[in-house]
């Protein structure tokens, strides 16, 4: 008698029940491009997240960028402008560069380890420095940091938010204490610079206002050695005194004159006082000619004096005023013009915030759903087309 097995076996092929493994292998083959565009994919990405990705510690750290030359009018900084603080936009983004730039790598690997703190051994070899993407050279590992550091500027409140991301809870805290070390140090530099500058300048117009001062005071000594006078103006003004006195002189001498005439017209002093009055006139002719009468007289010493006189005496008041300006360039020098407020020190973190696994791998899934059908979208057009 033949078993139901043998009856089975002479079916029609067609006619079977495929067992397990065959209508798994079909629906492999059927369901292939969602398994390949989107489950493996997500697959992967949960067992890397889940069995392989080393949590990350955060430390958080907020400051504030003060500065005295830059005032805001909104929000926080209406409040710091009431109080005689004002922030300085330039500078809270010259300190946001420079917390994500290749100095501050420089900066912290020389106070850290920075490459040890981000490599340390046993910790996830996708995640931590070297890895596949990321290998030994400097551009790499700057490039990796970045993935590490984060700055966060919010415009409204003028804060900077600042967070580390390590391996270790004292590593992250390590580094972004560091890190704002750093950014005081950088601000330091700048207030130094700015110093420097501002007294260099100044000292450099109160040099050059000299100068200008000694020139003056030059080519007065030269103008007195060439025209022998130490001052025209009371020169001049000593000639015409003593015209006056000879003009004086004369008007008596006429008068006594007139009087002989009348009283004894031949008198042997008529003669005398005749002599006496030509001589009165050509003397003060001569100190006529002596205060203005030609490029021998005093009229243009004195203008050329009184032009020398008015370069130097604004020589000296423009010293005067640069030595002024000195002295505060030196004053506000005193002053620091930027510093940086720690508004929330740089913390170590109990708890590993990082990586957000669920959120990664749903990320991942919908890109890897959204880009399938996309792309079976496309082929079954062009498909379509094809057929037509």
């Amino acid at each position: 008698m033949t078993s139901m097995n043998d009856g089975l076996l002479l079916l029609p092929e067609k006619l079977r029940k495929p067992d397990l493994r065959t209508r798994l292998a079909q629906w492999v083959r059927h369901y292939r491009g969602p398994l390949l565009g989107i489950a493996l994919p997500t697959l992967l990405t949960a067992i890397y997240y889940f069995f392989i990705a080393a949590d990350l510690y955060a430390s958080e750290a907020r400051i504030v960028v003060h500065s005295p030359g830059h005032m805001q009018i909104s929000g926080l900084a209406g409040m710091l402008q009431g109080s005689g603080i004002a922030r300085g936009s330039d500078d809270v983004y010259s300190v946001h560069d420079f917390m994500l730039s290749r100095d501050a790598v420089a900066a912290l690997q020389k106070k850290i380890d920075l490459r040890a703190v981000f490599g340390r051994p046993g910790f996830d070899f996708l995640g931590r420095y070297p890895n596949l993407l990321d290998h030994g050279n400097a551009e790499d590992f700057y490039h990796y940091y970045k993935r590490r550091v984060e700055v966060d500027y919010d415009t409204t409140t003028g804060i900077t938010t600042v967070m580390v991301k390590a391996f270790r809870p004292e590593d992250a805290h390590l580094v972004a204490s560091a890190l704002l070390d750093a950014s005081e140090d950088l601000v330091n530099r700048l207030n130094e610079r700015d110093r420097a500058n501002t007294v260099r300048d100044a000292e450099a117009e109160v040099h050059q206002v000299e100068d200008q001062v000694a020139q003056a005071q030059q080519n007065m000594l030269a103008y007195r050695n060439r025209e022998v006078l130490l001052d025209p103006g009371k020169t001049s003004g000593a000639i015409f005194e003593n015209q006056a006195k000879m003009q004086a002189d004369l008007t008596a001498t006429r008068t006594r004159l007139a009087e002989l005439d009348s009283t004894s017209p031949g008198s042997p002093l008529r003669s005398d006082l005749q002599t006496h009055i030509g001589a009165l006139e050509q003397q003060i002719g001569t100190q006529r000619t002596r205060l203005a009468g030609g490029d021998a007289s005093m009229a243009p010493k004195i203008s050329e004096y009184d032009q020398l006189l008015l370069r130097q005496d604004f020589a000296s008041k423009e010293l005067a005023s640069a030595l002024a300006s000195l002295e505060a360039a030196r004053a506000e020098a005193r002053h620091q013009q930027i510093y940086v407020e720690r508004v929330v020190d740089a913390d170590t973190p109990d708890k590993a915030l990082y990586p957000k696994r669920l959120i990664s791998i749903l990320i991942v899934f919908v890109s890897c759903f959204l880009v399938y059908s996309i792309g079976a979208l496309l082929i079954a057009g062009v498909r379509e087309h094809a057929q037509d």
